[in-house]
């Protein structure tokens, strides 16, 4: 119990800074769901080739699994700016028709190509920090439908 009473006020003086923590400024979480629930909808049922190392699940199909996993990892939102819903709903349907090249890496289809940030604005920050210029990520880098990556991470 003496041990119990020191802990418990260190938690109890930390909880504020744990929950400072805890907030986001997350662009695009809703942007990103619709994109990737698309992908994963879309490889479950057409591009199984794409579902390499499916997300672990015990129950329902995987791509409900692929659901819930991108559930998380878009709670992180998209690496590029909130172009508004009806240009995710462009993107969306261009995912849901196209090929499974477009599930893979849906930046090759001209309705999704807004997912790629402007390499010169990777560049300029990595530059501005001092080291090389790097490619910036979009809702498919390191997600392909069936990795189960984060995204925009």
């Amino acid at each position: 119990m003496g041990r119990l009473v020191p802990l418990l006020a260190l938690a109890v003086a930390l909880a504020p800074l744990a929950a400072a923590g805890c907030g986001t400024d997350a662009v695009g979480v809703a942007a990103c769901k619709q994109i990737e629930e698309a992908r994963c909808l879309r490889a479950a049922k057409s591009c199984p080739q794409l579902q390499v190392s499916p997300p672990v699940y015990n129950s329902g199909s995987w791509a409900d699994a692929c659901i819930r996993d991108y559930d998380v990892a878009c709670l992180h939102g998209l690496s590029v700016s909130d172009p508004g819903p009806a240009v995710v709903n462009a993107c969306v349907s261009a995912i849901q028709s196209g090929t499974c090249d477009v599930v893979q890496n849906p930046t090759t289809a001209a309705a999704c190509a807004w997912l790629q940030p402007p390499a010169s604005t990777a560049a300029d920050a990595s530059d501005a920090e001092g080291g090389e210029g790097g490619e910036g990520g979009d809702a498919g880098d390191g997600a392909e439908a069936g990795d189960g990556a984060a995204t925009g991470d």
